[in-house]
């Protein structure tokens, strides 16, 4: 979101950051000085100066109301929400294939490897603060709807990931992906996504918690509140401690609430502390990809397109709602619509396909970029340190995997509370804008699953479009 008078504040603000030792250094330059040392200290000073400015106009961090270091402090907490993932996927991928399973490390690379490349071209290209990662759901697609489903090879599969997100980006360049944004979702579902996906998180929270737990009878229930949960106890804590710096105003309250908890964690012995730090990625899966089911003829054929074309309509899906929904809460919609929309639907499809090509599922946003937003950020320099992060993930697994999972689940509830605020702009009073949002809200928990929850509420927005009389 660019302000229209943008251009003007930054240059007013250059001349007015200039101070009298720089304006000097910059006269004293034009005669010959014997003070080389100092002349020397006052450049290294302007060229710092000069830089900041510089990555400051780039990413409009001061005219979108931000500053550089909310945003690399949102940018870390966006990291450490969505850090999970790279313990998550390679046990959801590891077995995939029950006859040649893949190991989890060099998955753990192509996921950290993946989201890294995603999340560097949605904040360079995309300006957005937004962090990417290969997706929950569709990694399970991936082994169970496509592996085992119908018997295909891991590296048959990925074939499937790099085909759709191949597909993804000729539909983004066409302007498919924007026009399912700005036309098929109408203003009360753009809304609904966003209320849907704060009780999502905070679902999968309270699951992570051990506040809520599964139920034959009513499907969910209350878990285990006795003072031998300790870890619903941890996070508990966390969730008390979390929530009175948030309301006291203090900078940094989720990454200190995540890291408070994981050191009780260590400390008790509720997780097993790091054994290790340091690691060398392994890419045991590169250019496992396998094309060979493809061809003319192939009885897997049929697998192949099946399972690419789910592939990329849940993910188009997904992405369109989820950036309408996260820009929305950062305040970055610009006349109701997503700013540079193509480029973040082209962030997702090139990480898919390096991931296809690394051995991993398809990257989509991740919903804990809320975090970071929460935070403070708004602007694509949050999103490049998510991509630095990741990228030295890869090299730090040992020390990431060892963050315990109950560290992250309150962040994943608290932050539901913040995507509420859109319920008051639905009209609740119209009916035909009240179902098919309610029928969003409800279907994306109780079905885990965001693109249900869109495809149910685009469905009965068109049906009631359609059979409704108007008035």
């Amino acid at each position: 979101m660019r302000a229209d008078d943008s251009k003007d504040n930054l240059t007013s603000l250059e001349e007015e950051g200039r101070s009298p030792a720089i304006r000097k250094a910059n006269r004293d330059a034009e005669v010959p000085s014997r003070g080389r040392p100092a002349e020397n200290s006052l450049d290294s000073r302007q060229g710092a100066l000069t830089f900041r400015e510089s990555v400051d106009r780039y990413f409009e961090v001061s005219a979108r109301g931000s500053d550089l270091q909310t945003e690399i402090r949102s940018g870390f907490i966006n990291w450490m929400t969505m850090s999970y993932i790279l313990v998550v996927n390679p046990v959801i991928l590891g077995s995939a294939d029950l006859v040649n399973p893949v190991a989890a490390e060099p998955i753990m690379t192509a996921t950290a490897l993946s989201a890294s490349v995603g999340s560097l071209i949605v904040g360079l290209a995309g300006e957005a603060p937004l962090g990417l990662m290969p997706g929950m759901g569709l990694n399970a697609y991936f082994s169970f709807g496509i592996c085992r489903a119908f018997g295909v090879s891991f590296g048959q599969a990925l074939s499937c990931c790099f085909v759709s997100g191949a597909l993804l980006l000729i539909l983004t360049l066409l302007g498919v992906c924007n026009w399912v944004v700005t036309k098929v979702l109408s203003e009360h579902l753009k809304k609904a996504i966003t209320v849907a996906i704060g009780i999502f998180q905070a679902l999968i929270g309270f699951q992570v918690m051990g506040l809520v737990v599964s139920s034959p009878d009513t499907l969910i229930t209350l878990g285990n509140v006795s003072l031998s949960n300790t870890h619903l106890y941890l996070a508990l804590s966390g969730f008390g401690l979390i929530s009175a710096m948030l309301v006291s105003r203090l900078h940094g309250s989720l990454l200190i609430g995540i890291l408070a908890m994981s050191i009780c964690a260590w400390i008790t012995g509720l997780s097993e502390a790091p054994h290790g730090i340091f690691c060398l990625p392994s890419f045991d899966t590169a250019f496992l990809i396998d094309f060979s089911a493809w061809a003319p003829g192939s009885h897997k054929l049929g697998a192949m397109i099946i399972g690419s074309l789910v592939m990329l309509f849940v993910a188009l899906f997904d992405l369109a709602g989820v950036q309408y929904g996260l820009m929305g809460i950062a305040g970055l919609l610009k006349d109701g619509e997503v700013p540079r929309s193509t480029q973040i639907f082209t962030s997702a499809a090139v990480g898919t396909m390096c991931g296809g090509i690394l051995g991993t599922s398809p990257v989509i946003i991740a919903n804990e970029s809320s975090a970071g937003i929460v935070e403070g950020s708004r602007t694509g320099l949050s999103a490049i340190v998510v991509s630095v992060l990741f990228f030295i993930s890869a090299f730090f697994t040992p020390l990431l995997s060892s963050i315990p999972r109950v560290a992250t689940s309150v962040p994943l509830v608290l932050i539901g509370a913040f995507m509420m605020a859109p319920c008051r702009g639905i009209d609740w009073d119209n009916l035909r804008a009240a179902i098919p949002s309610f029928l969003t809200i409800t279907v994306v928990p109780f079905t885990y699953s965001i693109h249900n929850g869109i495809i149910a509420g685009i469905l009965m927005d068109l049906f009631l479009a359609v059979s409704a009389s108007k008035d």
